[in-house]
């Protein structure tokens, strides 16, 4: 993999959709951030890593989990084994009634038995602390811990971190290359249910990946 420009990551970001100034400040993360030895596989890895990152942040616009659920949503999107119906009636949004209870809304569905055993959430107040940030939706004490080994930062305890651009990149390929193994490139299933837990979003991942190869070829 050939070192690419600011002015080249940008054509590239804008060619995947992403808008033209996310993009031109994108471009100069990426040129800082990504050489010849970033990833195990270069561009291999690239036509895996982008389709994901940019999915999980809405096109680099989103560094911070937006926890703004419904009532109604709670219990389909995380299921009963983590938030009941009647405490996502007192927490969800409710139109016309009650806002979002988002700190409380991350302490239940990343709190309690499941976020110890999955994200190494051990205090009352560490799903809303360390709720998805990064572009790939870096959550868990556990993981800020982990990754912030990798990277050398202090991520347990200044886990803002994780939503300045420089920094968050950094942290994603730290992930990627830490969970992401060489033999796993080119399965979007299989990288999609290690990226997310599940097939959430894999038909827009699936496409992106087309999109991500035809960008990354056009040098």
């Amino acid at each position: 993999m050939t070192r690419r420009t600011a002015s080249e990551w940008a054509r590239i970001l804008t060619s995947c959709g992403v808008a033209a100034a996310t993009a031109s400040l994108w471009g100069q993360v990426f040129s800082e951030e990504v050489n010849e030895s970033t990833f195990s596989q270069g561009d291999a890895d690239l036509a895996d890593f982008l389709p994901n990152i940019l999915h999980e942040s809405t096109l680099l616009q989103q560094l911070e989990e937006n926890l703004n659920y419904s009532a109604a949503a709670l219990v389909p999107t995380f299921g009963a084994h983590r938030i009941t119906p009647a405490q996502a009636q007192r927490v969800g949004r409710i139109p016309g009634k009650q806002a979002a209870d988002q700190r409380a809304i991350a302490n239940i569905v990343y709190g309690g038995d499941w976020g110890r055993k999955n994200l190494g959430n051990v205090l009352p107040d560490d799903g809303w602390t360390f709720r998805g940030r990064t572009p790939i939706g870096l959550t868990g004490r556990g993981n800020y811990e982990r990754v912030g080994d990798l990277v050398g930062q202090n991520l347990v305890g200044i886990p803002d971190l994780a939503a300045q651009p420089r920094y968050s990149l950094e942290i994603c390929i730290a992930w990627w290359e830490d969970k992401i193994p060489d033999s796993m490139l080119g399965e979007t299933t299989a990288i999609r249910k290690r990226v997310n837990g599940g097939d959430l979003g894999l038909a827009e991942v699936k496409a992106l990946t087309s999109t991500v190869r035809r960008a990354l070829g056009g040098r």
